[in-house]
């Protein structure tokens, strides 16, 4: 059998939301296809203060940052007057991050403004954009006209990085892959992401986890003795380590609310559900302590 990945990469996918949201699907399930895990911060509003406090954290706990780049410039993070885009770009930069774009072909974009009108273009703040996106091509890019090229561009990039020794990664137990295995939770991965993308596109105010809201998932854990068990094991589930006998109970309790999913009899890893509990629990804190 065929060694499918010996080293999984977590990218971070930063773009606007609205007018790309088909795109930023493909990269996911490129990304997914590829055998890599897929993050992002699509769970928090902009013009929150913590956000890219959180931001931050993720990107430096990805091995690659990957910008979708169209006609948009995106919202605007009030103090410094920049796209939370270009923020975290520029962070990524700061952080010597490997990264590569996927950014639109001017012909594809003309397209798209005879089809969608001027929604499909930066109107308020179009210097900025230009300005951005001349930063954004003086690095690694590749041009796109629809979600092929982009699925196309990820794959063939992603399968580059992946080759480089400095990238750690996510590594398996055994350098030969379980295909069927592998193949079950790609397209877990992709329900859970088309399952929240559509959580996020149909004006829900709520945050579901696990298919109950974020509060009720939170005062569940808490009358269970359970939720500062799980904010305290997410160093051992990010580092892969094995868990003690003793906290083995409390993981099996996890696994039934979809937060944690078992690799080897006393390692577990967290599930899209468990990330997105644990961040937003993480801009809680961030929230009261400022």
């Amino acid at each position: 059998m065929v060694d499918f990945v010996r080293k999984r990469l977590q990218v971070f996918v930063s773009s606007t939301f609205s007018d790309l949201i088909p795109e930023r699907q493909a990269s996911v399930e490129a990304i997914l296809t590829a055998g890599h895990i897929p993050a992002g911060m699509e769970l928090f509003t902009s013009g929150d203060e913590s956000q890219m406090d959180v931001i931050k954290q993720w990107i430096d706990e990805s091995d690659v940052y990957l910008l979708i780049l169209g006609g948009r410039y995106g919202s605007i993070e009030p103090k410094s007057g920049k796209s939370y885009s270009q923020l975290e770009y520029e962070y990524a930069l700061s952080k010597d991050k490997p990264l590569f774009s996927c950014v639109i072909k001017e012909s594809a974009l003309e397209n798209r403004v005879k089809t969608d009108g001027t929604k499909a273009i930066e109107t308020q703040e179009p210097q900025k954009l230009k300005a951005f996106r001349e930063m954004v091509l003086s690095k690694m890019v590749r041009f796109w006209e629809d979600s092929k090229d982009i699925k196309i561009s990820i794959g063939e990039t992603l399968s580059h990085f992946a080759r480089r020794d400095e990238l750690k990664g996510w590594v398996r137990e055994s350098t030969q892959a379980n295909m069927p295995a592998l193949a079950d939770e790609i397209a877990r991965l992709s329900r859970e992401n088309a399952e929240l993308r559509g959580q996020l596109t149909s004006n829900k105010s709520e945050l579901l986890i696990s298919g109950i809201s974020f509060e009720d998932m939170k005062n569940l854990l808490q009358r269970k003795d359970l939720l500062d068990f799980f904010v305290l094991a997410k160093t051992n589930l990010l580092s892969r380590n094995e868990f003690a006998d003793r906290d083995l109970g409390k993981m099996q309790e996890l696994m039934s609310h979809g937060l944690v999913t078992r690799r080897a009899w006393a390692e577990f890893e967290l599930t899209l559900e468990g990330r997105m509990l644990l961040t937003r629990l993480e801009a809680e804190q961030l929230k009261e302590s400022s």
